[in-house]
């Protein structure tokens, strides 16, 4: 008889193997029906359609900026995708979203919590009505201390002594609900997190090729004027932006959803201001203010665009340390300003002492300008920070024992804004005549803006232009006509910030590329030009100095290259509906080629209008290739510009 309970050894791993299989298949049954009315045949088509919605592109980061981008996700992090292929398959990712929504609690990390915006507008499309977003308590206690009730861009303006801020920085300010004091809300912010070791070389080369992370930062705002307005000093404009509350509320909850995810940041189009865009853009189907960029952003512009898209209702402006101290200059005595600065600088000195010869005014005067000085060297140089801050409380109570509560004036709101200026491209068409050839040029420059450009909107002594081309047609007499490239700017930065009593910056310029040298005009050379020196303004006269080398390099030169130092003089006065610089300089010879350059340049330019110009310029020159070669030439351009 055969005992159905005893099984010889050698049955048993069949029928192990057998119940891990049937284990296996019921757990996978049990999941597809568990996942089976989640996305039925109706909601799969739903799903379908709404995943080429651009809100729900919008939610994912699918953009297309540079010359060799896809439209895929620009977010660079896994964990912000649900699904393997959510960064190029938005469907994918919709399904995969839409499941774990359905599947979520409400713990910390679960998908509810983690994305709020993207549950938050499923349910405006009628699906995941059940889901309550009030069950996630982390979200909404920040949620609740964001208490957002409006929106305000801020726009601080450019800085040339930083690489990343040269073309100005933008952020958002979101206004409270409850509060009064705009400093005390809270800011959303996109920057490179960067490595502190790194040189500027290597964190331009990082910041060109995407070397960098880029994160969101959720700050107290007062952080962030701190930073621009004392610490770079960066005057700051604030636009008030036109958005519904129900667009805010959907832009604070796009901001925590993004604020612990990594963007790969690139200065020129996935920088600060592209990257804020993009938050907007995904807070209301009403805006597609990304997507106007297709090469590169630059804040001027994408304010431009905000205003075109009509969202900016009020401006308003926050002058810096730097600008309120050069306005009180302005209206105070040499005697104040002496006064003021001995205070500040001499540890000793009795404040009793200073203001017993001044009148009420006057002395009132003095401790506010001292007090404007004293944050200066405090936050701005870092210089004896802890000695200063005693020395500034020591100076507002002094100044609170006065009653003459206002002996300034307001710092005047500027005439324009930094986005009512030209555009950041530029066309020109010249005819002009070297010595006795007569030649044609056209040029086309990417960015951003030169001494002679318009100077509205724009910072006064400073240059910033990259990738400049000029290509030139010359008739030759008795000869063959020439069309070639005439130079190649890849950069040419100039910051001639003007010196006083108080603040005494460098001036200096850099630029690099390739180009014709004066005295060996047929050759193009690869250049790198550097000056340093100071600048002085009287009213709208400035006058500066460098001293600067040339750095010529090309095999076909002599010695294969050239290097000279020398001096270089200007005066420059700009004004709004014209510009004129005068400029000296002369190159000492130290190594390779024999150039001998001696050069007297003037520019002259007339704004016919916000985007168009007019342009003269002339240079004389005393060149020579070697002891013997001495000779001179003659040159004159008549140029039309056009910013797009």
């Amino acid at each position: 008889m055969i005992n159905p309970f005893q099984i010889n050894s050698s049955q048993i791993t069949p029928l192990i193997l057998l119940a891990v299989l049937l284990a296996f298949f019921s757990t996978m049954l049990t999941a597809n029906d568990e996942q089976a009315p989640l996305i039925t045949k109706k909601t799969n088509e739903r799903l379908t359609a709404l995943s080429s919605d651009r809100e729900w592109l919008d939610l994912l980061h699918y953009h297309k900026i540079g010359l060799f981008s896809t439209f895929q996700s620009q977010a660079d992090d896994p964990a912000f995708f649900f699904a393997n292929t959510g960064n190029k398959d938005p469907k994918a990712e919709l399904d995969a979203t839409f499941i774990a929504l359905s599947q979520s609690d409400y713990s910390k990390e679960s998908a509810i919590c983690r994305f709020p915006a993207r549950l938050h507008w499923l349910q405006t499309k009628g699906l995941l009505s059940s889901k309550d977003l009030s069950n996630c308590v982390e979200f909404t206690d920040w949620f609740s201390k964001i208490d957002a009730k409006s929106l305000t861009l801020a726009f601080p303006a450019a800085y040339l002594n930083s690489p990343s801020s040269m073309y100005g920085h933008t952020f958002i300010r979101i206004n409270r609900k409850n509060g009064t004091n705009s400093l005390l809300d809270y800011s959303v912010n996109y920057a490179a997190n960067v490595d502190p070791d790194d040189n500027e070389l290597v964190f331009t080369y990082k910041g060109l090729s995407g070397g960098y992370p880029g994160v969101f930062s959720v700050l107290p705002y007062y952080e962030k004027v701190t930073e621009y307005s004392f610490l770079e000093a960066r005057d700051v404009w604030e636009y008030e932006l036109n958005l519904t509350e129900a667009e805010v509320d959907q832009f604070v909850r796009h901001t925590w959803e993004v604020q612990h995810t990594h963007f790969d940041y690139y200065f020129f189009d996935e920088n600060c201001s592209y990257h804020l865009l993009t938050l907007l853009d995904a807070a209301s189907d009403r805006f597609n203010l990304s997507e106007k960029f297709s090469i590169s952003a630059i804040p001027a512009d994408t304010v431009r665009e905000i205003k075109n898209a009509g969202l900016i209702s009020i401006a308003n402006f926050r002058p810096s340390t730097m600008s309120l101290m050069s306005h009180m200059l302005k209206q105070s005595s040499s005697a104040t300003q002496e006064s003021a600065k001995n205070l500040v600088e001499n540890k000793d000195i009795e404040i009793n002492s200073l203001t017993d010869s001044l009148s009420n005014i006057e002395a009132a005067q003095m401790l506010e300008l001292a007090y404007q000085y004293s944050r200066y060297l405090s936050v701005r140089k870092k210089k004896d920070q802890k000695k200063q801050a005693r020395k500034a409380i020591t100076i507002l109570s002094e100044r609170s024992k006065i009653d003459d509560t206002k002996v300034f004036s307001d710092y005047p709101t500027p005439k324009f804004r930094d986005d009512e200026g030209h555009h950041s491209k530029r066309l020109e068409a010249s005819f002009g005549q070297l010595n006795e050839q007569n030649y044609t040029q056209l040029g086309m420059r990417m960015a951003y803006h030169d001494r002679l450009d318009n100077l509205p909107g724009y910072l006064e002594g400073a240059q910033l232009e990259m990738f400049h081309a000029q290509f030139r047609h010359t008739e030759i007499k008795n000869g063959r006509d020439s069309t070639r490239l005439e130079e190649l700017t890849l950069v040419d930065i100039a910051s001639y910030s003007p010196r006083n009593d108080f603040v005494t910056p460098l001036s200096w310029e850099v630029s690099t590329g390739l180009k014709r040298p004066e005295a060996q005009h047929e050759e193009l050379v690869a250049f790198l030009t550097a000056g340093w020196g100071g600048s002085y303004r009287f009213g709208q006269q400035q006058f500066y100095g460098l001293a600067y080398f040339d750095l010529n390099a090309d095999n076909d030169i002599d010695k294969g290259h050239n290097f000279s130092v020398g001096p270089k003089l200007g005066w420059l006065s700009q004004h709004e509906k014209w510009v004129i610089n005068l400029e000296l300089r002369q190159a000492f010879d130290i190594s390779g080629a024999d150039y001998r350059v001696r050069a007297i340049e003037l520019g002259i330019s007339r704004s016919l209008a916000t985007h168009w110009q007019l342009r003269l310029n002339g240079q004389y020159l005393s060149h020579a290739l070697n002891k013997q070669n001495q000779d001179y030439s003659k040159s004159f351009s008549l140029s039309l510009m056009h910013y797009f």
